[in-house]
């Protein structure tokens, strides 16, 4: 093997980057090559997942929350199991732990602050272009989204939250709030509250739209939540973070040897916004594939693609009845049932159970919205 010719190039040092990185080296003896924008990490984001199904992260979590409740004008839901905890780790945890496990490996190499200028694809071979160096490899997977393909007027979810210091305690630190529903009709929202301690928590304003709105809009509603909703106390904001996440799929390109992952893979859930368990599944299926000299290919289970589609189409056109199908989901569901639907393992008797907790008329209607 040159310096510049790889088995593998992963463009994007980002979670699903590194996961599969990662999964690529235990489990085969490819030379991976991991080509990086970035110089630093610029954002220090929390991952949050359930502990089930268990990955090679579950027992790093910085933090962990036994009980998980929804509030819906004021009235709680408490979800509660001794099997099913939610966590969180940082991005930068994250990152660290597979770049230290990552970089023991003589055939792994991650080069940083690199721009990708031109990718080439002839004869089955790929050619990276970068100021003066080329690379090669037999395959390249992806994480740059393509904006030309970005479909306008979609669904998108977008948030934007602090980590605040109360000078009080005011947290219930064993308890996180996944959703406090607002009930504003003409736009879905809610606010997520992840606590780290008693005077420490995340607070997140989340929205469900199509238009995404200026940073002040989001800081200043806020704002007026947590000085409502915490009697006035004094706070210091320590961090915030931002982001926008599409509630579509993105069109991938045709080729059996350049493969979209993560975000422009559409390895986000569509209807949740979660993506790190699906990095784990999805990255052990593409590795699979390798090991049997297949083309890397991810099986998507159509049900789960079906439901996330209603959902998405349900919140679009119904944001008025977003709080009363919320209020069913969570009211008639246990964890159980409601961590298999959302992390796309439950059986087709769970799904069926899921489906049928929620207002039928709406739902049937969103099933025919090809939009």
């Amino acid at each position: 093997m040159t310096k510049d010719n790889f088995d593998i190039i992963i463009i994007g040092a980002g979670v699903s980057g590194l996961i599969l990185a990662h999964e690529i080296i235990e489990r085969t003896n490819k030379s991976v090559l991991m080509l990086e924008k970035e110089k630093k990490i610029v954002m220090n984001k929390n991952l949050c997942f359930w502990n089930y199904p268990r990955n090679i992260l579950t027992q790093y979590a910085e933090n962990i929350w036994d009980d998980i409740s929804i509030l819906i004008n004021d009235k709680k839901i408490s979800l509660n199991s001794d099997n099913y905890k939610y966590l969180m780790i940082k991005y930068k945890s994250l990152k660290e732990f597979f770049i230290r496990k990552l970089k023991k490996e003589k055939r792994f190499k991650i080069l940083a602050n690199l721009n990708v200028q031109r990718i080439e694809n002839k004869k089955n071979k790929i050619s990276i272009k970068i100021k003066d160096k080329t690379f090669t490899s037999n395959l390249l997977f992806d994480s740059r989204i393509d904006n030309k393909n970005k479909p306008q007027n979609k669904l998108l979810q977008h948030f934007y939250g602090v980590e605040v210091i109360f000078n009080k305690k005011v947290m219930n630190s064993k308890e996180v709030i996944l959703m406090d529903i607002l009930d504003i009709k003409n736009v879905f929202n809610f606010v997520y509250i992840l606590p780290f301690s008693e005077e420490r928590a995340l607070i997140e304003l989340t929205y469900f739209s199509s238009k995404v709105f200026s940073k002040n809009d989001y800081k200043s509603e806020l704002k007026r939540y947590i000085k409502n909703k915490f009697n006035k106390l004094n706070y210091k904001i320590k961090s915030h973070e931002y982001g926008v996440i599409p509630m579509f799929k993105y069109q991938q390109p045709k080729s059996i040897n350049h493969i979209k992952i993560g975000l422009a893979g559409n390895w986000v859930k569509q209807s949740t916004g979660y993506s790190l368990q699906n990095s784990f599944i999805y990255s052990k299926q593409l590795v699979d594939c390798i090991i049997k000299d297949k083309t890397p290919v991810i099986k998507e289970r159509k049900s789960s693609y079906l439901l996330d589609k209603i959902f998405c189409n349900f919140l679009n056109y119904n944001p008025h009845l977003a709080t009363l199908f919320f209020e069913c989901f969570f009211k008639k569901n246990n964890l159980k049932t409601l961590v298999k639907f959302l992390t796309n393992t439950a059986n087709f008797f769970e799904i069926l159970k899921v489906i049928f907790s929620l207002p039928k008329f709406h739902i049937i209607k969103s099933i025919f919205i090809n939009r």
